[in-house]
């Protein structure tokens, strides 16, 4: 069984339920009756309740399934991942409806894009773009270190970061790319209401294209002696900025 079509962790398992996308489940055998086993026979009998298949297995099984990840004693095979289609998205945020949209180029570690995808459900961002090519998808890693929440707001995949920019700007989305040159500090800018906030890469930051293609560039001012913040921390970052302009 390939690991792609597992996920792992209480939380990750949990939202594998209430998407529809959990086939079947193995949970550790345990004397233990603390709050970790009690979650792990709640999600189990969730699971039994859906008509799924629950096998209880020892620690060396979920090891050999999982090697060094940490699956907390529950591991769900899986329906693959449900990507949202791009012009679907479009047609489900349309303009005048406000809309934020986080784009991502280039995002390689797996635990910095489960962050991202945490924090736009707590943002309550409408999707996330990521290219199909060349960076991070959602994989296991992404599902759990999201804390469940990868399924909660719409992931896109795209063929060309360019491109999906100029067609967001059509329909009057404003793309603001987080960079370490920015023309605009963070806290002086005045978002729309639909607007794009665009982070880059790890090691290289937004890619120049993509940086030519947007209406504005954006400094994250960090008075300290780091060059630079974490890619997640800067998503946050605009988030947080976008909805305190824009409150829910």
């Amino acid at each position: 069984m390939q690991k792609n079509n597992l996920v792992y962790g209480p939380h990750a398992v949990s939202d594998a339920l209430d998407s529809g996308r959990a086939q079947r489940l193995w949970v550790l055998t345990t004397s233990d009756k603390g709050k970790a086993a009690q979650s792990r026979q709640d999600l189990a009998d969730r699971a039994e309740s859906l008509g799924l298949k629950v096998e209880r297995v020892p620690r060396s099984y979920l090891d050999s399934r999982m090697g060094r990840a940490n699956h907390q004693g529950i591991i769900a095979k899986v329906s693959p991942f449900p990507y949202t289609g791009f012009d679907e998205w479009l047609s489900r945020n349309a303009p005048p409806q406000p809309c934020l949209v986080i784009i991502l180029d280039g995002i390689q570690d797996p635990g910095n894009l489960g962050h991202i995808l945490r924090q736009a459900a707590g943002f309550m961002a409408d999707g996330v773009i990521i290219p199909d090519r060349r960076a991070c998808g959602v994989t296991p890693t992404v599902e759990k270190t999201s804390a469940g929440n990868a399924g909660k707001v719409p992931v896109m995949q795209v063929r060309n970061l360019n491109r999906t920019i100029k067609t967001l700007q059509e329909t009057d989305i404003w793309c603001y790319a987080a960079s370490m040159s920015g023309n605009t500090p963070l806290t002086g800018v005045e978002f729309p209401s639909r607007t794009a906030w665009i982070i880059g890469s790890e090691h290289d930051g937004v890619s120049r294209l993509v940086l030519e293609s947007c209406d504005e560039t954006v400094l994250i001012p960090m008075p300290g002696p780091i060059e630079s913040f974490n890619v997640a921390t800067s998503a946050a970052l605009g988030l947080y900025e976008y909805r305190r302009q824009y409150p829910v």
